[in-house]
């Protein structure tokens, strides 16, 4: 099967024998053998229309990076955020969580020590966010473990995009467009802390 994206270990493909027998599922299981899931990301400018007049971003990215430089991106993007920002999470079968606006380099700080969980936790949704009347940048890291991305700063974005090496592909693909099974992480690492823990922990600290 094509995987040349590095997951996280809690995240995988479906097996053969793991496949229900639905037509659907088994069509995309098949599909998922050529899936053009590579590092590199999909860039994509907000449209100009009455709805989107209020919102304060310029464009929108996605981004496939692999599993082991998935944290160093993300502290990366953070230096496209102001001196504040809000750190967002939450269990992926509940809302998500705002927290207060705080330092930025006092959250990175404090989440730095939950990076290992944050980035392979595949129960976990966790993000960096700064809104104001004028602007938008958002950082994003759902349970799949890429980045989505909203920002003001083209010129800035690209240039990270090119310290990491990373291009972008038109017809991109990404992990949650196929069956996968996710798996908890303290399966494989005992001295991983468990998602309900770490969103208390985050929760204390934040909310």
């Amino acid at each position: 099967m094509k995987q040349t994206l590095e997951f996280p270990k809690t995240i995988r493909f479906l097996n053969e024998d793991e496949i229900p027998n639905t037509p659907s599922i088994i069509k995309r299981w098949e599909e998922s053998k050529n899936a053009n899931i590579v590092q590199g990301y999909t860039f994509k400018l907000k449209e100009n229309n009455s709805e989107n007049e209020l919102i304060g971003f310029d464009f929108f990215a996605e981004i496939n990076i692999n599993n082991s430089n998935l944290w160093n991106l993300v502290i990366a993007l953070s230096k496209t955020l102001p001196e504040v920002a809000s750190v967002l999470f939450g269990h992926i079968d509940f809302e998500l969580n705002y927290g207060n606006y705080e330092e930025k380099d006092s959250i990175l700080k404090f989440i730095n020590q939950y990076k290992k969980e944050l980035t392979q936790d595949a129960f976990i949704n966790f993000g960096l966010i700064y809104n104001d009347d004028k602007s938008l940048v958002e950082i994003f890291i759902d349970e799949s473990k890429y980045i989505k991305y909203w920002g003001v700063d083209e010129e800035l974005f690209r240039k990270i995009m090119n310290d990491f090496k990373l291009q972008e592909i038109q017809n991109l693909e990404f992990i949650d467009e196929y069956p996968k099974v996710r798996e908890v992480l303290t399966r494989f690492d005992d001295n991983a802390i468990d998602s309900n823990l770490l969103i208390e922990k985050l929760s204390e600290k934040y909310l």
